[in-house]
This record gives structure tokens, sequence and C-alpha cells, in this order.
């Protein structure tokens, strides 16, 4: 059977020049993969070259009673944007809100204690973090329109109870000269998400959850990736479901990929897996390994689409809500089967 374990992690990400990849059951003080020697080529070139093709995102996906959705922050140092997608689970309706904006580090590297926030009149977002106090904070404004109502959120995700559970991962992009180093954690908040035009209020602790991802990463010129994130309950525990592939996955993926399932404070490390979409990103999506741990489909019930070109960035992505089929294994060889179980699937294609 298929395994992998958490061990402690290095004091930094780089030692020497070189990526220390592996596992890990915490993460180090700083997300610096700056100090890489040589990214792109054997070739020594200058660091300044090499640092603007790093890119830093940080997700969240939360689910409530009412709603669930996903905030997104990204920085490619000469362009940034913000998003926020919204579905309200009762209607099935869709409300995306976005702010792009450029020359700025959005992204916080430190990892004990941090912020990144994007600030516009009528498009506010702060995520903070302070890991010795076990807190993630969210807060978020829109301000509606003719098209879409105002949203306001302030969630306060507690890492110190026994549903709260983290892991750091840092795997070759995909050769061991480059890197991915990414943070995630899964926990329930506390707070209140509002449509401020219905007056529709998400309070019920015991059904709010949220997975928070930060990451660093060495592009490639192209990039595709397809992300799947389930958020929900089974028999009675919290049960989060990250998966991934993309271009940049490592060369040794049973080794190093950033797929896992956290059942409560249980983390158990899963195979990579292939994703496929082959009645097209509205039809099932079909998510499979070859270690028989992972056999699920996704339907989809509301597609977000963007497609922006701005300056040499060129992206194509979806952001899709649906629900989950299919059986999962956990390490101690336990089968979940799953039916309706909600989540949250990615698509995308960047040029940069």
């Amino acid at each position: 059977m298929y395994s992998r374990t958490l061990t402690e992690p290095p004091s930094r990400i780089v030692c020497n020049g070189k990526p220390v990849f592996g596992a890990f059951s915490h993460p180090p003080k700083k997300l610096d993969i700056s100090d890489v020697r040589n990214p792109y080529s054997a070739i020594k070139m200058p660091r300044f070259i090499s640092k603007l093709r790093i890119r830093a995102d940080i997700s969240l996906v939360f689910s409530s009673d009412e709603f669930t959705g996903i905030i997104t922050l990204f920085d490619v140092k000469y362009f940034c944007f913000s998003e926020v997608v919204i579905w309200e689970k009762t209607t099935g309706k869709k409300y995306a809100y976005r702010y792009v904006f450029g020359f700025r580090r959005l992204v916080s590297k430190n990892l004990d204690k941090g912020r990144s926030f994007t600030f516009k009149k009528n498009r506010y977002i702060r995520v903070s973090w302070d890991r010795d106090k076990k807190k993630v904070s969210l807060v978020f404004t829109m301000k509606g329109d003719n098209a879409r109502p105002s949203f306001s959120a302030d969630l306060r995700l507690d890492m110190s109870g026994d549903r709260a559970a983290e892991w750091f991962a840092v795997t070759p992009a995909p050769i061991k000269r480059r890197c991915s180093a990414t943070y995630y954690c899964a926990a329930p908040f506390k707070g209140s998400i509002i449509n401020h035009n219905t007056g529709v209020v998400s309070k019920n602790p015991d059904e709010n959850i949220c997975f928070f991802d930060i990451r660093r990463i060495f592009t490639k010129f192209r990039t595709w990736e397809m992300f799947i994130t389930g958020t929900g309950h089974y028999e009675g525990k919290q049960l989060v479901l990250r998966l991934a592939s993309t271009n940049h996955d490592a060369t040794e993926n049973d080794r190093y990929n950033d797929n896992a399932l956290f059942l409560d404070n249980d983390i158990t490390l899963l195979p990579p897996v292939t994703i496929t979409c082959p009645f097209g990103v509205d039809g099932k999506w079909i998510i499979q390994d070859t270690e028989n741990m992972i056999d699920l489909y996704f339907t989809p019930l509301s597609d977000h689409r963007r497609v922006s070109s701005i300056f040499i960035l060129t992206a194509d992505y979806h952001t899709v809500y649906g629900t989950f089929e299919g059986d999962l294994q956990t390490k101690s060889g336990d089968m979940l089967h799953l039916k309706d179980f909600p989540g949250i699937a990615q698509k995308q294609y960047l040029r940069m």
C-alpha cells in the first residue's frame, strides 16, 4: 500500500543553493525559495532575473451551511490580482468579484506571522495568520452593483482544535534544480458571511470548514494546472480533500506531490493522480490514481470562467463548483464512500 510520512522540516527551504525536498509536519519560518542557484540553467545567471519567475499565491476555500466559495490572491511581482467567487448553496447562484493591479509584493514570505491584503474602495481582502496563536483570519468586503449583491465576511480559523491540521511540502518543479513550496492547513472557522442585499447570514459553526494554502513556485513560461478541493463532513468528522495535477509536477511524483486527505486532524498523504475531463469542463471529471486509493467523479454544477490578457500575461481558467462521488482510502486502509460531497475544481492555463 502506498505511503509517505511527515518529517520535521529544515530550518530553511534552500540550503547551499539547493532546495530541501520532502513532506513536513509544519512549515519553516519563511516561505522563501529565491536562494535557489541557477533554477533555469546550469549557466550562472543574475539572481534578479530568476526571481522574476517566482510566482506566489494564496488560496482559501470556505464552506458553510449557506455559502461555498474561494478567495485567490495571485502575485508575479509585475502583475497581481485578487478574486472572490461565492456560490449560494440553496439557489446555486454564483457571484464573482475581481481586482487587478501591478508592481507590488502581495504574498508575505513570513509563515510564522504575516498578512496579505488588497485594498480598494469596493474590493477589500485581508488574510492574516499567526502560528504562535494558532489563528488564521480572513476579512473581505465586496461592494455590489446592478448584477451582484454586496458581500462581506469575517472568518477566524482556529488551528488549536482537534479538527485542525497542517503540513508543508517542498517538491521539484518538475526537475530538482527548481522547486515548489506550499503550506497547507484545514480547520473549522467561526464568524459570518453576509449577503447584504438579501440579508442571508451564514453563522452555524458546526458546518464551517476552510482550507488555506500559501505557495511559491518557479514557473514555466506556459503553465497548466488542475486542482481539486473537497470540503465537508463524513460520518461526523471534518473531511478536506486536496488533489492536483500540473505540468510542474515532479518527475518522481510518487515521492513528491501535494495530494492529501484531512480527516479531522489526521492527514493521509496520497499518491499522484490523473485528472481528466473527457466530456469537457461542464461534464464529469474523472480523478484516479494507480494505487487504488482514489477513484472519484466530479460533477460540475456551476462554472466560473475568466480569460485575461494583460501585458505579457495570458490567463484562461475555470473555477467550478460541484459534487464528488466515489471512493477514497485512508493510510489506515479505511475506505471512504463519498456521495454528493461538495467541492471546488480549478482548471488553469497561464502564459507569462
